[in-house]
């Protein structure tokens, strides 16, 4: 499922963040009643269930010997919680994530091809200022999203 777009929202004082609506008619038209939420990278990443049961389904693989991807499975599947959109479209991000992502007014909602993602707007802008300085002085990233056929 793929998620498309940018849009900024507020979160209100109870933890509730509206789901775009071009989100919510895609997870609606695979009949997904819920989402899943775990942290990662500064912000949160958002699942539709069938995506999740996939990721879920490939982490179980991960060999109980394996210290660093155990950190990571823990890390990953300890922060996430399934979440339901209420008849106005907002989910209730719990307080744990809501720290974790620094998610206090301001939020940016990021569509990814297999996600979406919940950023706090202060984050999300010193995020979008390193991958643009990054663009512009690394040859090799030119190169890589060149190779795109952007």
């Amino acid at each position: 499922m793929i998620f498309r777009g940018r849009f900024e929202y507020t979160i209100d004082p109870k933890g509730r963040v509206n789901i775009p609506a071009p989100f919510r008619d895609r997870l609606e038209e695979s009949a997904q009643g819920s989402l899943f939420l775990t942290n990662f990278s500064d912000c949160l990443y958002a699942f539709a269930a069938d995506d999740w049961a996939r990721i879920e389904e490939r982490l179980s693989r991960v060999p109980s010997t394996d210290r660093k991807m155990n950190a990571f499975v823990r890390f990953f599947l300890g922060g996430a919680v399934e979440v339901v959109p209420d008849k106005q479209g907002r989910i209730l991000v719990p307080p744990s994530l809501r720290s974790y992502a620094g998610l206090e007014k301001e939020v940016v909602i990021l569509g990814m091809p297999n996600r979406f993602e919940i950023w706090s707007l202060a984050r999300w802008q010193e995020e979008i200022g390193r991958f643009e300085k990054e663009v512009h002085e690394d040859p090799g990233l030119a190169r890589e999203i060149s190779a795109l056929g952007i």
